[in-house]
């Protein structure tokens, strides 16, 4: 409890580049200390938590045999960050060459609600095309440029692209209950998008409205809910989405999507996280929630599973000697189900269905 306790006001100091609140668990003891670094490195979140460190009183902290290589391991992190705007602008200009014109979700997008985004390490591209039309023309002409596209579940497909991971998806909204379809779709169309230039390039990004980016991010954080888990990084992204578009977001129309696409319950205790955990003043939310003891058991849960559950300690071990295959994959799904079922009935029902549904009707 002490190490999470420590961890969380390291992370909460990055998040919102203030002094550590709670200093009465310092000074750590090396083991400790290495035991913090290696949690940051499981939920991704070294950066933030470096951060957090050298907001620290000079005698907390931790070891110059953990200091250094932390430092160098954040300005991989600097340089990967800066590597992966690239990244995204050229392949932006090459679907823009071929006609297409895709959203970019998540990652380097949701990077521009930080206050230091170099320090959010970045994971893969993800694009979302309009239409299924685009979505198969985008693989046919990555495919013709040599790239080897492979399916996977959930509507969607992935590559190596210039060093980078990049997936292509039909879906900007992972939600699986069928009968919303519609729904989203004319969600979507209604949205107006994002034109957004970052730092040193010279293209203009395409990103969801902010309405959209948080229910793509916290719909993103439910599915992963509801297979192995999901560290904490998706959760920063959350807390710095709700902080950034507080005054561009429409509360009450934002609590009826969710209403509507039967996950409100979720949404709850899913900003519950955010306040209790992660330093959000409430008033940043888009509406109210209610405290609810399940907030507790999903951080928990969070906590323990890591970046997209890899890091759950009784599986660690056996998935890193089998190429990262899940172990008990089959417990593991049912436990998600069982105890997600409340809070998004329709969402944990039909969850397991598309996903193995959409691998063979692309």
């Amino acid at each position: 409890m002490k190490s999470r306790q420590v961890f969380l006001s390291l992370l909460k100091s990055g998040l919102w580049n203030s002094a550590v609140s709670d200093l009465h668990n310092f000074p750590l003891t090396d083991v400790q200390w290495q035991d913090i670094y290696i949690k940051s490195l499981n939920h991704t979140v070294e950066g933030l938590i470096y951060l957090g460190v050298t907001n620290l009183p000079s005698e907390f902290m931790p070891p110059r045999a953990i200091l250094l290589p932390w430092i160098a391991r954040v300005s991989k992190i600097e340089q990967r960050h800066a590597w992966m705007n690239d990244r995204v602008s050229e392949q932006l200009s090459f679907f823009r060459s071929h006609g297409l014109d895709p959203f970019l979700l998540k990652g380097q997008g949701v990077g521009r609600c930080y206050e230091n985004p170099e320090l959010r390490l970045a994971g893969d591209i993800d694009w979302c095309f309009p239409n299924k039309n685009d979505y198969d023309k985008a693989k046919k002409v990555l495919t013709e440029s040599g790239l080897d596209v492979e399916a996977t579940a959930g509507y969607s497909s992935q590559t190596i692209w210039s060093g980078a991971e990049v997936e292509l998806h039909q879906r900007m909204i992972d939600i699986h209950n069928p009968f919303k379809d519609r729904f989203v779709k004319n969600l979507i169309n209604a949205q107006e998008p994002i034109k957004f230039t970052a730092d040193n390039q010279q293209i203009d990004w395409k990103l969801p409205s902010p309405l959209l980016t948080h229910v793509s991010v916290s719909i993103h954080i439910l599915k992963h809910l509801l297979s192995y888990g999901i560290g904490l990084r998706q959760w920063c992204d959350a807390v710095r989405i709700c902080y950034t578009f507080s005054a561009e977001i429409n509360g009450s129309k934002l609590r009826e999507v969710y209403r509507k696409l039967g996950v409100l319950k979720f949404i709850n205790v899913y900003h519950g996280v955010l306040v209790n955990y992660l330093g959000l003043p409430a008033e940043y939310l888009p509406f109210p929630y209610d405290r609810h003891a399940f907030t507790d058991t999903l951080i928990h849960d969070v906590w323990e599973a890591g970046n997209f559950g890899f890091s759950l300690e009784k599986h660690v071990g056996a998935e890193a000697k089998n190429s990262g295959k899940r172990k008990e994959a089959k417990q593991r799904i049912w436990n998600s189900f069982v105890k997600y079922l409340p809070f998004a009935p329709a969402e944990a029902l039909s969850f397991p269905l598309v996903q193995f549904y959409s691998r063979f009707n692309q």
